[in-house]
């Protein structure tokens, strides 16, 4: 088949959720169809060696330059209109332009919006469309406008629920059918529109990459890593800093913590101490998770899949995290993961952990060959052909 795939960001380097997943399901849609890949890349041009990972995946790209901001200065005209933030600021005319030329001079047989940041170029063809929304935003922006502190974070997302709302009930009925990452996204969206198709595209794990490491007694010392100059990450970083340590500490005095992600100048500058340490934009995390005892993660609030949980669980690190936070892992408290509601809890979680390596040990075995049977790339890649062949079939055709 000939396919178009459309994301809001360049899928390489792998940093970051989207990225990682968009590469992934390229790379397996390559290996059996004619791709084209239209993109932005946030900052200018894409490098040499961005470009010649796509050209050896057997993709064919089309990188639009975003600048960010230029692209929110053209938001504020048109902040009155229908659309959610997210989704204006990447409704570009350049994109459009390069979207509509191809569909004036070629034929394709199904199109792909990766992130519903990029359906508006695809809502009114007329060939089979899947949105690959991960999400439902209403919920993600509600959850995260309740555990916001912040009284510009609340009126942001106080502003997207109110789009949202009437968007993503409305983009769904122009998409033959849209993917999310979690039931519970899935039934949120049934609830804004019982007409739409809707179907599980979880997230995975490259198993090859992410191997299980032993000798969990061995370990010792907490971790968090993520982006760090993303919001969420950022509340976690505070709560891990501010108030679950600190509780850790009083029992276990010897114990570090170490934060390791991009960007983290401003967290540093407020946290680091003796026993807290930040590692900025360290070239590979695997060697951070292999050695800790546990990955702390407080997560509050937003949607869909946590990846570096899955992660996590896949080296083999005892998780200690949030119901919100393994959110569409069907893990289960004192099995694969710790889960905890309050600091304290958390804390005590952490703690019981750090001084019971035969129960991490326990709970890294346990995690990997939940990873291992649920969560793998190759279980995604056949969620991904069941949706594709079913959208197929609605519309009288096959895939070879």
């Amino acid at each position: 088949m000939r396919l178009l795939f459309l994301t809001p960001r360049f899928p390489y380097p792998l940093i970051g959720g989207d990225r990682i997943k968009s590469y992934h399901l390229l790379q397996h849609l390559a290996e059996h169809h004619e791709v084209t890949l239209v993109t932005f890349n946030h900052g200018g041009h894409p490098s040499k060696e961005q470009m010649e990972k796509m050209k050896s995946m057997g993709v064919r790209v089309f990188a639009i330059p975003l600048s960010p901001l230029k692209a929110a200065l053209r938001c504020l005209p048109k902040l009155t209109s229908d659309l959610p933030l997210e989704v204006l600021f990447y409704t570009q005319p350049e994109f459009k332009q390069v979207v509509d030329k191809l569909f004036r001079e070629e034929k394709f047989d199904m199109a792909f919006s990766f992130f519903m940041r990029t359906a508006e170029y695809l809502k009114h063809v007329d060939i089979p469309t899947v949105l690959i929304a991960e999400d439902c935003r209403t919920l993600y922006q509600k959850r995260s406008k309740a555990s916001s502190k912040s009284v510009l974070q609340k009126l942001i997302r106080w502003w997207e629920v109110r789009k949202l709302e009437k968007y993503e009930p409305a983009i769904a009925d122009k998409f033959d059918t849209v993917t999310f990452v979690t039931q519970t996204d899935i039934e949120e969206f049934e609830r804004r529109n019982s007409n739409g198709h809707y179907a599980l595209l979880t997230n995975g794990v490259d198993l090859s990459e992410f191997t299980l490491q032993n000798e969990p007694e061995l370990r010792k010392d907490v971790l968090f890593f993520g982006k760090l100059d993303v919001w969420a990450n950022k509340m976690m970083v505070s709560r891990i800093a501010e108030r679950i340590f600190p509780i850790v500490q009083r029992e276990l005095p010897d114990v570090h913590c170490h934060i390791a992600g991009a960007r983290p100048q401003q967290l540093v500058q407020k946290y680091s101490s003796a026993k807290l340490h930040f590692h900025a934009d360290v070239p590979d995390i695997k060697t951070y998770v292999a050695t800790a005892a546990v990955f702390v993660h407080p997560h509050l609030g937003a949607s869909g899949i946590q990846n570096k949980v899955l992660q996590a669980m896949a080296i083999g690190c005892p998780v200690v995290t949030t119901p919100t936070g393994i959110q569409g892992i069907e893990a289960r408290h004192g099995k694969e993961v710790m889960i905890g509601l309050s600091d304290e809890e958390i804390a005590k979680h952490c703690t019981t952990l750090l001084q019971n390596p035969e129960l991490r040990g326990e709970l890294a075995h346990n995690a990997r060959s939940l990873i291992e049977r649920r969560y793998s790339w190759e279980i995604i890649y056949r969620q991904l052909d069941g949706v594709m062949q079913e959208v197929a079939e609605r519309h009288g055709t096959t895939i070879s």
